[in-house]
């Protein structure tokens, strides 16, 4: 009849609430007058500072929103806020587009009274304060929590799907990070040299990762990857081992134990000669049947054979620091030294000269009239690093040598492009001849 509607009611009370203070009521009255607007306005109320968010999909125009949210607050007939600071964000965005502070136009500073009683007041306050400050953040707390969807921050099902293993990435970093917990898990099962072959593969992988991208051959293939691995540790590796008995390199296997140059000629001409072949006899191979398209490709199935290699070399000095470590001839530091180089750094090294070597079998690819000068001038070099590397090991000069190495089988890769076509026109001109 003559009697207002529930919903006047409503906000003549939240407004009555808003007047007193209450963010709540704030809050609510705000939000109904942006609902066209698609716009969300958070509060939050800290004795007399006022912070109010407003979130939307779009940005919002600061011209427009902060005479709107200031006309607002002088409706709410609000008299104790003193400044109120405006925050515009995007949705989904971290950080506000833009923030406004202002004084509320219906503000009425405190007047100044005595001294005891302020006090008395201020502490009154205070007290007051901290327990509604207490109050609010918990409740928004809680609300804030029941705002996340369990499937945002838990995805478990994502876990428990096998889409997720398909990914290449997520199988090498799950490789990465539990291949050593298995391993110490079964290692009171597992004799040394068993230990041993799976840590040699496990830092093998490794380098193998880093490699591949390094290097990016224009062929990959696991079951030629294998191949590589696999044919120097069972076959190359005792193929060598009945080559050092052979003359020459059975005298100069023996060299090594003279003076410096002896020892320089013995590990150059004897040990880095015939190592590098052995570890090069996959790739030559794979070239000979036509497997390999490129020196690229055929640089990295030699540093892969490098790396088995490595793995064979690295297992047997294991046995050798244990047997020093338990008799007594090598410090724990030492042995423990000892074997990360072992399984760490010289797997690269040994898998960088392969590589060299590999890289000159390939280019024969290009240039088949110069084959045998290739593949002399690869091996002299691989066998130079290795042999002086075996020489100054275990001083800076070793180092040295690593390193260099390592930068010099990348500049073979950063001029691949300029050695290639250098490699066929030396083929073509050979040719006209």
């Amino acid at each position: 009849m003559g009697g207002r509607s529930t919903e006047d009611v409503m906000q003549a009370d939240l407004r009555k609430l808003a007047q007193q203070g209450d963010p709540v009521a704030m809050a609510r009255l705000l939000n109904s007058s942006l609902q066209l607007q698609s716009v969300t306005a958070k509060l939050v109320l800290r004795e007399q500072r006022l912070k109010i968010l407003l979130s939307a999909e779009h940005p919002l125009d600061q011209a427009i929103f902060v005479p709107m949210i200031q006309q607002q607050l002088e409706r709410m007939l609000i008299c104790t806020i003193a400044t109120v600071k405006l925050y515009s964000q995007q949705i989904g965005r971290e950080f506000p587009d833009w923030t406004f502070e202002f004084t509320p136009a219906g503000y009425v500073a405190p007047v100044a009274v005595d001294p005891v009683a302020a006090v008395a007041a201020t502490v009154a306050a205070k007290s007051s304060t901290a327990i509604v400050k207490v109050r609010t953040e918990s409740q928004e707390f809680l609300a804030s929590l029941r705002t996340f969807q369990l499937d945002s921050i838990f995805p478990y099902r994502d876990v428990l799907s096998w889409g997720l293993y398909r990914s290449n990435m997520v199988r090498l970093l799950l490789f990465l990070g539990l291949f050593p917990l298995v391993i110490n898990l079964i290692a009171e099962w597992m004799s040394l040299e068993q230990t041993a072959w799976l840590l040699g593969i496990y830092y093998a992988s490794i380098w193998g990762v880093v490699l591949y991208n390094v290097i990016k051959p224009v062929q990959f293939s696991w079951q030629l990857t294998l191949f590589c691995v696999s044919f120097t540790t069972v076959i190359g590796i005792p193929i060598l081992l009945i080559l050092q008995q052979v003359p020459p390199f059975r005298e100069l296997y023996h060299a090594i134990g003279g003076g410096l140059m002896f020892r320089l000629v013995g590990f150059i001409l004897g040990v880095g000669v015939l190592e590098e072949i052995c570890k090069a006899l996959p790739v030559y191979l794979l070239i000979a049947y036509k497997k390999l398209p490129d020196p690229l490709s055929s640089a990295f199935y030699g540093a892969m054979s490098g790396l088995g290699f490595a793995i064979a070399e690295g297992v047997a000095y294991s046995f050798r620091y244990a047997s020093g470590l338990s008799k007594g001839q090598l410090e724990l530091g030492s042995y423990v030294a000892a074997n990360t180089i072992r399984f760490v750094s010289l797997p690269l090294f040994h898998a960088i000269l392969a590589g060299i070597v590999g890289y000159f079998v390939g280019l024969t690819i290009i240039n088949p009239s110069r084959r045998n000068a290739l593949c002399f001038l690869g091996v002299l070099i691989a066998a130079t690093l290795h042999g002086l590397y075996n020489t100054f090991a275990g001083g800076l000069p070793g180092l040295l040598i690593v390193g260099f190495a390592v930068l010099l089988f990348v500049a073979y890769l950063r001029r691949s492009q300029q050695i290639v076509t250098e490699m066929h026109r030396a083929e073509q001109d050979s040719r006209r001849l």
